[in-house]
């Protein structure tokens, strides 16, 4: 029996005729130049063949229910028909297999009994409902994988039976390579499969409490989503660029993709040059030591609703995101000239955080590559105003005169309370002089019409 070892792998652990008939044909016990045993092919013989109606014989003793079990043919004459169904819990059931697609499947080669390993029975009737097809008895290290991730075991306990398994993502009867445009894992089609439970109104999405509503509605509409359907790039990032395929994690895991600690290397997969920028920059933990919190990829750009930069919408918002770590500079941006035309009609086209100091290349005004570096600010100015010099540059966007930038701008605030102290005391002084003002007025007026009176009455006794 030890040189079954060496025979082709086959889908039963027992060797099969074929494989019987394989071995007689084509090995042969010879040995080396040193006398070690090893197996060689060689030709059939006659001698050889004389043995093969035995083995065969002993094979179909030992496993009959390989002679008997159903063939590919055998299922297909009943779940050939595409009138076949079934009725359970009041919905119908298709159990037609459509064997044109079947055969371009990745699972052409496989035998229906194969998968549904309870049809592998003597003649050729089984169970009216077979067990679910178990896809880890081949696919153990996606198992695996998945039985850790966000859908798998783990989520039995929040999610119940609306843990997606393996036939919600990859079909049935119709799985295809992920290249191939007829794939449910297709990147055009992607997004449509995971709809299907992370859709608003899903009672998987209600189910399993997903947070972010509308995930499917709000990826077609962000520059991503368009790139795919409108474009039709192929290569733009789609739910399993960012989320990965059996791996999916929460965002709240230390291991997730799109954990804050690894989304910037999940960018990095397609934005490269971006990334490399942005790796030299403030914002980068490899320059900024500081126990607070440093912005990723998310913070200003969102996770599915990424919009074009240059679009209304999104640098309408540019100051308000910024403002999010940066309070302080965004109240005394808007409190400038720039930021309050920024809230105007067509205040998307005045200056932004990002049209100054750049986006992700942001650099300290010291560093010799920042844009607001001394030698680099005119250039920075002009590309809005294009008749810029150093003169012009020494503008201060976001000099105030508030109390808490006193030291900062002295000037200002001084020129600010002395102009601010002449403006109410001149208000006060006339003010209080209308209000004095006002009896005397109406005394004079109550005079007026009383001698007004007294004259018209003396000239009618004169009449």
């Amino acid at each position: 029996m030890n040189a079954f070892k060496n025979l082709p792998a086959s889908k039963s652990s027992t060797p099969t005729c074929r494989d019987l008939s394989s071995l007689a044909a084509t090995q042969s016990r010879n040995r080396d130049a040193v006398g070690k045993p090893v197996w060689r092919p060689r030709a059939c013989s006659v001698a050889d063949m004389k043995y093969l109606p035995w083995l065969l014989l002993v094979l179909c003793l030992l496993c009959p229910g390989q002679v008997a079990a159903l063939t590919n043919d055998d299922c297909l004459g009943c779940h050939g028909d595409p009138e076949l169904s079934v009725t359970r819990q009041g919905k119908t059931i298709s159990l037609f297999v459509d064997e044109e697609v079947y055969k371009h499947t990745v699972h052409a080669e496989n035998g229906c009994v194969s998968c549904h390993v309870e049809a592998e029975v003597d003649g050729d009737e089984h169970p009216s409902r077979l067990a679910s097809v178990k896809c880890y008895e081949c696919h153990e290290e996606a198992d695996a994988v998945y039985q850790q991730s966000a859908h798998g075991a783990g989520a039995l306990l929040e999610c119940g039976s609306f843990v997606p398994v393996c036939k919600d993502c990859h079909s049935t009867h119709a799985i295809f390579p992920s290249g191939d445009k007829r794939s449910t894992t297709y990147p055009l089609n992607l997004p449509s499969t995971c709809s299907k439970c992370h859709r608003q109104g899903a009672k998987a999405s209600e189910k399993c409490h997903i947070a972010e509503n509308n995930m499917p509605d709000n990826y077609v509409m962000s520059i991503h989503g368009k790139g795919l359907y409108e474009d039709g790039l192929v290569v733009t990032a789609v739910c399993t660029s960012c989320h990965r395929h059996h791996d999916i994690q929460r965002a709240s895991v230390a291991t997730s993709s799109v954990n804050r600690e690894n989304v910037l290397e999940t960018c990095n997969q397609c934005h490269v040059g971006i990334v490399a920028k942005f790796r030299k920059s403030v914002h980068s933990p490899l320059v900024t030591k500081t126990d607070k919190r440093l912005p990723v990829c998310v913070d200003c750009h969102s996770s599915h609703t990424i919009s074009r930069v240059s679009q209304k919408d999104f640098r309408l918002t540019i100051g308000e995101q910024c403002g999010n770590c940066h309070e302080r500079h965004t109240e005394t941006y808007f409190e400038t000239y720039h930021g309050r035309a920024s809230m105007l009609w067509g205040g998307e086209k005045t200056a932004k955080c990002s049209d100054c100091h750049g986006s992700h290349d942001i650099m300290p005004a010291s560093d010799p590559s920042s844009k607001i570096n001394s030698a680099n600010i005119v250039e920075t100015c002009a590309k809005c105003h294009p008749n810029s010099n150093p003169s012009f540059a020494t503008y201060l966007p976001h000099a105030t005169h508030g109390a808490r930038d006193k030291e900062k701008y002295p000037y200002l605030y001084y020129t600010f309370m002395a102009m601010t102290g002449l403006l109410v005391g001149t208000f006060s002084f006339f003010g209080i002089h209308t209000l004095m003002w006002i009896p005397r007025g109406i005394i004079e007026r109550l005079n007026s019409m009383a001698r007004k009176r007294k004259h018209r009455g003396a000239g009618e006794r004169r009449e």
